[in-house]
């Protein structure tokens, strides 16, 4: 099926670790969307898990991705669920086309409810249902592991346990892949890798999701779904699991439920959109992590790929941002401001333009211009001093008077550089005891963070042993606390 002649775009929907602690708080003030999708969640979690979503995730707590975990997986579900469908609704509003939509594992619900074949109510009941099974399973306990080998490695590995309750889960690219399975087994993966200098990392997932030890999940999910009748869909959903687009004549219920055991193609179906068309690649939620591993998987200069929802940014800039982008790559209409701010910047900028010459105008260069001025102030003299005679401490603390700010940006570095989730980067995670990265690439890694904000050279008594995490990392980034009120005080 070929879904466009030129610069088609696919919206990509991430599963597990697709959410943020706060995703979409600020985005939901400038975009009614949010909230109505949230609300309409609300509607069938209440009656089947006697929560309010839009509150808890809204309003309430801002709480991290482990902390989710810990306090209610199944809210974290809806969390990501929700934040996808949100964010897709809002990139619609933007003027944003898309030809195809592909989920990922959970992101697949998203996908279809986005795509018309579900109402937003119904695809939160499913996501309900699913989390309301794996919980009555009474599973042992298991868990998720990523693998830094191609898929024929990982089998190998697993073929040497001989366990049939384990499984590759997800071949995301042929630098990684997930194996699922009993915490005993994957246990020894671990270590299995760990002799073969293989990277192995836990995944933060409440679940061993793809795998055979959810065959008696899927069965009662099917069961609690069938009622569930969906609509025709009105953009085309490509299933990294089904290995084809959705047909009108599939059953999308029993394929929903079955997902828990089948295994996620992600890199087949990306080569396949690629083969087909797609050359814009946009994540449909919260993370850049889908967008990353599309760059892994197609080593090609032409392909597009953009994340608008990432922790640590504004959010609605970074929108505007993002779909700015999307118009110069031709799938988007207008990276346009609500209308009073649009017609501030064109009575400041270019007042003797018609507003509908300046709206065309913002929505192609709008994103380059915000760029330019902030490169501009970035560089604008402080109390006196041009910016070529501010010392290293200074410019360290320019960048650094943040350190929440600086610690998201180094795991954004690091997850980029190593291709692995965002979400297996804690401050205190040990690089090379943790991750298997060596202390060659580690070095290589803090000369970039070092050229990204400005560090002076290392002295002689440097010892690469003593930052083994981000935090450190962060540390040696942002000047300590007590440096800070020092220098206030002078």
């Amino acid at each position: 099926m070929e879904i466009v002649t030129t610069s088609a775009c696919a919206v990509l929907f991430p599963g597990q670790g697709g959410y943020y602690g706060g995703a979409l708080r600020s985005l939901q003030h400038e975009h009614p969307e949010v909230r109505a999708v949230f609300e309409e969640i609300d509607t069938a979690a209440r009656p089947l898990l006697g929560r309010t979503p839009s509150i808890e995730l809204l309003d309430g707590k801002v709480r991290s991705l482990d902390e989710w975990l810990e306090y209610s997986p199944e809210l974290l579900q809806l969390a990501i669920y929700g934040t996808s469908v949100a964010t897709y609704r809002v990139l619609r509003r933007f003027g944003v086309r898309a030809d195809a939509l592909v989920g990922h594992s959970l992101g697949e619900i998203a996908a279809l409810v986005s795509a018309g074949g579900f109402s937003v109510s119904q695809g939160a009941e499913i996501v309900c249902h699913r989390s309301l099974a794996l919980a009555d399973a009474d599973l042992p306990a298991g868990y998720m592991t990523a693998l830094g080998a191609d898929t024929p490695t990982a089998e190998r590995l697993l073929g040497i346990l001989g366990d049939e309750a384990s499984a590759v889960a997800v071949e995301n690219h042929a630098g990684q892949t997930i194996v699922s399975g009993p915490a005993t087994t994957l246990d020894t993966v671990g270590e299995l890798a760990g002799v073969l200098r293989i990277s192995a990392v836990r995944l933060k997932s409440p679940y061993p999701f793809h795998s055979p030890m959810l065959e008696g999940a899927a069965r009662q999910l099917a069961d609690r779904i069938r009622h569930i009748r969906p609509a025709q869909l009105q953009t085309p959903v490509f299933s990294p699991i089904v290995g084809r687009w959705y047909a009108p004549e599939d059953d999308l219920t029993a394929i929903l439920a079955s997902h828990l055991v089948r295994r996620v193609r992600f890199a087949d179906a990306i080569r396949d959109l690629r083969r087909n068309g797609a050359a814009v690649f946009v994540e449909g939620g919260a993370q850049d992590t889908l967008s990353r591993i599309v760059r892994s998987i197609l080593d090609d200069s032409d392909v597009v790929t953009v994340a608008p929802l990432l922790p640590g940014t504004d959010e609605p800039q970074a929108l505007r941002d993002a779909v700015g982008r999307l118009a110069e790559a031709g799938v988007a209409d207008a990276t346009a401001p609500p209308v009073a701010d649009i017609n501030a910047l064109r009575r400041a900028l270019l007042p003797h333009l018609e507003t509908s010459d300046f709206e065309r105008f913002w929505a192609v260069r709008g994103s380059r211009v915000l760029a330019l001025v902030r490169d501009e102030l970035s560089s604008l003299p402080q109390n006196g001093t041009s910016p070529a005679h501010r010392d290293a401490p200074q410019e360290r603390a320019a960048h650094g008077n943040n350190r929440a700010a600086v610690l998201e940006e180094l795991i954004g570095i690091y997850a980029e550089a190593l291709e692995y989730p965002r979400e297996v980067f804690e401050e205190d995670t040990d690089l090379e005891a943790e991750l298997g990265v060596d202390s060659v690439k580690q070095t290589e890694l803090l000369a970039r963070v070092s050229d990204r904000y400005g560090l002076p050279p290392r002295p002689p008594e440097f010892r690469m042993a003593q930052y083994n995490t981000l935090g450190r990392i962060a540390d040696l980034v942002r000047p300590a606390d007590h440096d800070l009120d020092l220098a206030a005080s002078a």
